[in-house]
């Protein structure tokens, strides 16, 4: 099976002529891997530091055609999706999961839905830790035929969430915030999915998607 360099050499030919092999020579160590076998951050990485080179080689030149290089990274498929699970049991772990949630959507979400998702799934771990002493979540981005899709499962075995209705109703407030936090969570993304059991502890699921350009 041909490698992404093998495949991306003659389209950067085609449209870089000489400046090709310099653009190439920049671009990180996966370059190497079979073609369609990069995930959906290393295919974006891979697609910024071509573009990037591309146009420092020629001068300030128009951006690489972005449709183009995708169907020679991937082989006109879809990218494996991108998964990360991380634990929630200390506080610096709420951060670890905004920072986690920005790297995965960054570039396939705007801006502004870039920091609404790092904002959900930090609500998520921070209501984890401490109402649950912690739990796991689950972090994934993959590519669809027309689309991007990010979700999050937040999963502990804590005391369960009481007066679930209410919270989501907008009917509850807590000194402590947590109503508002959920209610707020729901606000950001497309889906919300909570199941929860006194003594059982609780699984939230969650997605957004996002137009594939």
């Amino acid at each position: 099976m041909s490698s992404v360099l093998d495949s991306l050499t003659p389209v950067l030919h085609g449209l870089l002529g000489r400046n090709a092999e310099r653009v190439l020579k920049t671009s990180p160590a996966f370059i190497t891997q079979a073609v369609g076998s990069l995930d959906v951050c290393e295919v974006r990485e891979l697609m910024v530091q071509l573009d990037t080179a591309g146009r420092l080689y020629t001068l300030g030149a128009q951006p690489l055609p972005a449709r183009v290089l995708r169907a020679a990274i991937t082989g006109g498929g879809l990218a494996r999706p991108n998964e990360q699970n991380l634990k929630v049991a200390l506080d610096t772990d709420v951060l670890t999961a905004q920072r986690s949630t920005q790297y995965l959507v960054k570039g396939y979400y705007s801006p502004t839905e870039c920091v609404r998702l790092a904002t959900a799934v930090s609500e998520l771990a921070r209501n984890m830790y401490m109402y649950a002493g912690g739990g796991e979540l689950g972090l994934k981005l993959a590519e669809e035929q027309t689309r991007m899709l990010f979700t999050v499962e937040a999963r502990d075995q804590g005391p369960g969430i009481r007066d679930l209705d209410l919270i989501l109703s907008g009917g509850y407030r807590s000194r402590t915030g947590l109503g508002r936090g959920l209610l707020g969570v729901k606000a950001l993304l497309d889906q919300l999915q909570i199941d929860t059991k006194p003594g059982l502890g609780t699984r939230i699921q969650g997605s957004k998607a996002a137009r594939k350009t």
